[in-house]
């Protein structure tokens, strides 16, 4: 009789059913997408407000409202506007792009206390919170990190489109 050695199929396949219960339950544990998944939203948040910008935009242009200021605004489809962009504010970019209170936090920086400040609209994800009064800039989760934002600068002409940037490095 020959002496044979190895594994029958029964316990190769019971090995591999383990493994993969194992690798199901435990790599989650080493690998955290979350993070990825909030800059991704946030740089999403950038395109979509600059869609929402141009759109306005392109409305003020056809029904010739250029003319509001960020004093005086203009109302375009019930959008408050500067230059025939949106403003800075919650009647401005917010309803423009149809941010949700319940998938965004929001904060406003009026940059009336000096003139050579323009108005600034920032919009995180809902999970990170408005840090402070209305002069900081940052996010700010549970776990303490910041720095996870879309920021939007109100321009003061129509020749000029706003300033739309993201900051991701607490996400």
């Amino acid at each position: 009789m020959r002496n044979q050695k190895g594994f029958t199929l029964i316990e190769l396949i019971i090995v591999i059913v383990v493994l993969g219960i194992l690798a199901v339950t435990a790599a989650p544990q080493f690998i955290d997408f979350s993070s990825d998944a909030r800059k991704s939203a946030v740089n999403g948040l950038k395109g979509g407000l600059q869609g929402a910008a141009q759109t306005v935009y392109a409305r003020a242009a056809i029904d010739n409202s250029l003319n509001g200021t960020p004093d005086s605004p203009a109302t375009v489809n019930s959008v408050t506007t500067s230059g025939g962009y949106p403003t800075a504010s919650d009647g401005g970019i917010k309803v423009a792009a149809s941010l949700d209170d319940g998938d965004w936090a929001t904060l406003a920086v009026d940059g009336d206390s000096d003139p050579a400040t323009p108005n600034t609209y920032y919009v995180g994800p809902a999970s990170y919170i408005p840090n402070g009064g209305a002069s900081e800039t940052d996010f700010t989760a549970a776990d303490g990190t910041n720095g996870c934002y879309a920021s939007y600068t109100e321009t003061a002409d129509s020749d000029t489109p706003p300033t739309i940037t993201t900051e991701t490095s607490g996400c």
